[in-house]
């Protein structure tokens, strides 16, 4: 689902990219990381209340290979500041 359609309703619902990745190892397998950039608070809510309302999107996650529950158990929300240290 991921690869097949989730990033670009991502990038057309102003989810913006910094970072994909999917963890290859550990007790939560599958686990996938999204870094995502916004102007503030209020953009971050619009852009993901766009997210759960897109056709595209309701249309991918119900396709019945993807309704399985250990696809999405558990999400975590972390909310990230930029520091005064240099960028890696």
């Amino acid at each position: 689902m991921f690869n097949k359609g989730e990033i670009a309703i991502f990038r057309r619902v102003g989810l913006n990219p910094v970072l994909f990745g999917e963890a290859i190892l550990g007790t939560r397998i599958p686990n996938l990381t999204y870094l995502l950039a916004f102007d503030d608070e209020a953009a971050r809510v619009e852009a993901w209340n766009k997210f759960r309302s897109d056709p595209e999107w309701i249309k991918l996650k119900s396709i019945p290979e993807y309704e399985d529950k250990r696809i999405v158990s558990k999400i975590t929300n972390k909310l990230l500041t930029s520091t005064a240290f240099p960028q890696i």
